[in-house]
């Protein structure tokens, strides 16, 4: 018996061997969650203004339009719950922090990460920021892809030498810079806008909504505490996208977001959903800006945050 078992033990170590060197590889791959970690463990203490949110602010908001030192730590797909741990991570660390920017796009208040499509993104959060998470799958690169994509990403790195740096030095994603055509707009705006759209009732959104909304008091009193502004913004669509939403569902939101701010005083909420002044080379699809989009949202906040500062004197 114990001979087998030997045999067996013999038999799996290469295979081990192979996975542990595997894992290892693919985590020293650059990814902007292993750069954006680093970058907050080494500077958080100076930034003035934080960016979070998904890709809408991922793309959307570029720091170089701004004077302050300003950060953008937005990912993909990252929802308010992840985006409150990154904070929260910081949160003694934050000695100059002014402001964050945190977007609320027509489904963050019912969505989470972990009950979406995307949820294989939640190991980054594991890995490379430390988060706590729920699977111990998640601590994992190679069982969170499959064993061909993996195989892959290491041949492009290691043999091809491409490294697919897709963010600038202060954390903007640049993988959306090129304006989309009147085609894809089209196209993306009520497919993406009808993948956004579901039961707002159903007893799961109930939860993640009221889970959610909690976050938002959390973050708020974080901010008070801080004697931070948070500003809340529904970044700009293409109407091909707005006219396929439910106005129930936008109606929630828009709702849900006044009253927030009208119950705290250091909140403001930003609705430029249908801001007239972003037009169709503004945007690399129907909800996200591309790289004119983002330049000139970026400087309509700052206008906005120095349009504050003024008010307060």
């Amino acid at each position: 018996m114990k001979r087998f078992i030997l045999k067996i033990i013999l038999l799996l170590l290469p295979i081990v061997i192979l996975a542990i060197s595997m894992e290892y590889a693919i985590r020293h791959i650059p990814n902007d969650y292993r750069y954006k970690k680093n970058y907050l463990d080494k500077n958080s203490k100076d930034i003035q203004i934080l960016i979070v949110g998904g890709s809408e602010s991922y793309y959307g908001v570029n720091p170089v339009y701004f004077s302050q030192n300003t950060f953008n730590a937005a990912h993909v797909s990252q929802t308010m719950d992840l985006n409150f741990k990154i904070i929260n991570k910081y949160k003694n660390n934050f000695n100059n922090l002014k402001i964050i920017i945190f977007p609320i796009s027509y489904i963050t208040l019912w969505n989470k990460l972990e009950n979406a499509p995307d949820s294989w993104r939640i190991k980054n959060y594991a890995i490379y920021y430390g988060l706590k998470t729920k699977s111990l799958t998640d601590h994992f690169e190679l069982l969170n892809t499959t064993l061909g994509l993996n195989i892959k990403r290491l041949y492009k790195y290691y043999w091809e030498k491409k490294d697919d740096i897709y963010w600038s030095e202060l954390g903007w994603g640049t993988a959306y810079s090129e304006s989309g055509n009147a085609n894809n707009l089209e196209e993306t705006g009520k497919v993406t806008a009808l993948g956004h759209t579901f039961d707002m009732n159903s007893e799961i959104k109930t939860k993640i909504f009221a889970e959610n909304r909690q976050i938002l008091d959390s973050l708020a009193a974080f901010c008070k505490q801080k004697n931070v502004k948070l500003i809340l913004i529904t970044t700009p669509n293409y109407y091909t996208y707005r006219e396929h939403l439910s106005k129930e569902q936008l109606n929630k939101m828009v709702e849900t977001m006044d009253d927030f701010v009208a119950k705290h005083n250091n909140c403001y909420y930003l609705n430029w959903n249908e801001d007239p002044d972003f037009v169709a080379e503004d945007f690399h699809d129907a909800d996200h800006l591309g790289k004119k989009g983002a330049e000139k949202l970026s400087k309509k906040l700052v206008s906005y945050i120095d349009s504050l500062s003024v008010s307060k004197r």
